[in-house]
């Protein structure tokens, strides 16, 4: 696994590896969706890319296949 920043947020980490672990069942997990959801169920100080590489970093070693289609603005 990487070296997670120093400003990491505990919550965050454990958030992303409920999310994914509801996840599992899906064909594609959408990471940009994930991470809206994660920023309205936590306030965080982490950017939205902080918290998209570490989504994509735990479900990368879960094996999980993800897309990473922005939705439409």
């Amino acid at each position: 696994m990487r070296d997670l920043p120093m400003d990491i947020d505990a919550d965050v980490v454990i958030e992303v590896g409920r999310l994914l672990d509801d996840a599992e069942d899906l064909a594609t997990l959408p990471v940009h969706e994930l991470v809206k959801r994660i920023r309205t169920i936590l306030q965080t100080r982490l950017s939205d890319q902080a918290i998209e590489e570490l989504v994509v970093d735990m479900a990368t070693k879960r094996g999980l296949p993800m897309v990473f289609d922005k939705p439409a603005a």
